[in-house]
């Protein structure tokens, strides 16, 4: 019996640990952020500026997404097989564009926002550096899937 109360114990207790671990983890939003922001060189003034801009951007980006990305997973098997049709393959691109038009116009509106806290040329390179693959944030080899 005391075996049996160690182990469940023992098991309660990873599984608490395991849970907290999890919520403790950076959301690839905030990964995404502190890449730019050390990436930028900033002054504290300046990343305490930025930072809520650029929290508002990537929110922004991700909504304008989700149809693309919900497209996408929908024809996964497909596409992973390579049996993509002509159909769902026109579908995806008309996505794909209506996302990237979408992605320019939000740029634009960020664009002057992040102005007023840096210089354009740091804006500039803002812009790259948000947007960079995850698995260069990440600071592991780039993966074909790793998009966002």
């Amino acid at each position: 019996m005391k075996r049996f109360t160690l182990v469940l114990c023992t098991l309660t207790l990873a599984f608490c640990l395991g849970l907290q671990a999890k919520a403790a983890s950076p959301t690839k939003a905030e990964k995404r952020i502190a890449y730019t922001l050390k990436n930028l060189k900033l002054n504290e003034a300046q990343r305490k500026s930025i930072t809520p801009i650029l929290q508002a951007y990537l929110a922004e980006i991700k909504e304008a997404k989700k149809t693309y990305s919900a497209l996408k997973d929908k024809y996964k098997t497909a596409i992973d097989k390579g049996t993509l049709t002509d159909s769902q393959a026109e579908q995806l691109l008309k996505a794909k564009f209506a996302f990237d038009i979408k992605e320019a116009g939000i740029r634009q509106k960020y664009m002057p926002k992040l102005a007023t806290a840096i210089p354009y040329k740091k804006v500039y390179y803002c812009f790259d550096f948000i947007n960079d693959k995850m698995s260069k944030i990440e600071g592991r080899k780039s993966s074909q899937d790793d998009e966002d």
